[in-house]
């Protein structure tokens, strides 16, 4: 028998990156099960998945504001056009479960799926639960994290389990330091930093580096990526490489090179991070759930806050891990030790329980 499952999530690689690990392991383990994802129309998760050959299918996203704004004026009809679409979508594909990893595209779908008896599991990636989780929380059979909390986060009689979280790099076949950077066409003898702003960009990170970059090449190569339209796109020199976006095997070989990665402190970049055991400091988004994510990390990973002193600050963290070996390993070993990562096996095991028995 044949069955549908429902992949759900976008607008930022977070939560698209587990889901993607997840579903080749599902994939592997049940060759004539269909899988369908439901995403946003402007994403960055459309390619990846039909890199993949999954069958994408956007859905309007209804965010609800955080802050009073007239965006509340608008949310009742956006959500109505959300759920009219999840409703097509349910009717026409008619998935045997649902799951997603936080974003606002899984909460009208899964409202709708809980409604009709079909199973909804989610993934809580940052550690502070996003508010799609918490709206759909009460709605599955069951909450998986990827922090460790010693009190349950959602307030609803699910089941909730720290599991390791999905990564595509958990298996993957690194390349050696060496070949990394000559891919790159840079120096094997000397350090290298690969800088990075997540999946969109950073507009303050790319600042960072370019508008001090003679000092950054005194100190280290550098591998820079900047994010679609987010950057003074300053040219590529010697010992400098910069692009807007690496595609997964590209960011595989921009790890390999890296002594120190620096990046914002989303999820996906963190358990890519913890997956990989590089050193890393991280530059949390002012007043968001990233400061929650290096907070709890405080042995894994080297925080580094925006500020009037932000190069300086940046500066003097990437030259000391450069200069200390030991603080790299020891950081690498740390993350590796509170952020549990693997190819998507144990969650693809757990969510085997609500499917219906595979007869083929």
């Amino acid at each position: 028998m044949a069955r549908t499952i429902a992949l759900v999530g976008g607008g930022t690689m977070g939560p698209t990156a587990p889901l993607l690990a997840l579903q080749k392991v599902l994939a592997a383990r049940h060759p004539s099960d269909k899988f369908v994802w439901a995403g946003t129309e402007n994403g960055p998760e459309r390619g990846p998945v039909a890199a993949q050959g999954i069958e994408f299918v956007a859905i309007p996203t209804a965010k609800f504001p955080r802050y009073l704004s007239l965006a509340w004026l608008t949310m009742p009809f956006n959500f109505w056009r959300a759920r009219q679409e999840a409703k097509r979508f349910l009717d026409k594909y008619k998935p045997e479960i649902v799951i997603g990893a936080g974003g606002f595209t899984q909460v009208p779908i899964m409202l709708l799926a809980s409604h009709r008896k079909i199973p909804c599991v989610i993934h809580q990636l940052d550690f502070s639960p996003t508010l799609s989780n918490r709206i759909v929380a009460r709605f599955c059979k069951l909450i998986t994290t990827t922090y460790v909390y010693h009190y349950r986060k959602f307030n609803v009689r699910i089941e909730e389990m720290h599991i390791a979280t999905p990564n595509r790099f958990a298996d993957a076949d690194v390349p050696e330091r060496m070949k990394a950077v000559q891919e790159f066409g840079l120096d094997p003898s000397k350090p290298v930093a690969f800088v990075t702003g997540g999946g969109t960009g950073s507009l303050a990170i790319n600042k960072c580096i370019e508008d001090n970059l003679g000092r950054w090449l005194g100190k280290t190569q550098i591998i820079h990526v900047t994010g679609r339209g987010r950057s003074a796109q300053v040219p590529e020199r010697p010992g400098y490489v910069r692009r807007d976006f690496f595609d997964e095997r590209t960011m595989l070989y921009a790890y390999a090179a890296a002594d120190v990665v620096v990046s914002r402190a989303g999820m996906g970049a963190i358990t890519d991070l913890s997956a990989l055991g590089k050193a890393a400091i991280l530059v949390p988004m002012p007043n968001s759930h990233q400061e929650k994510n290096t907070r709890h990390l405080p042995l894994g990973v080297i925080e580094i806050k925006q500020s009037s002193n932000f190069f300086e600050d940046l500066y003097r963290a990437v030259s000391k891990l450069l200069k200390h070996p030991e603080d790299r390993s020891r950081l690498a070993y740390e993350l590796k030790r509170h952020i549990k990562t693997d190819d998507g096996s144990e969650w693809a095991s757990l969510i085997e329980r609500f499917l219906p028995e595979d007869l083929d």
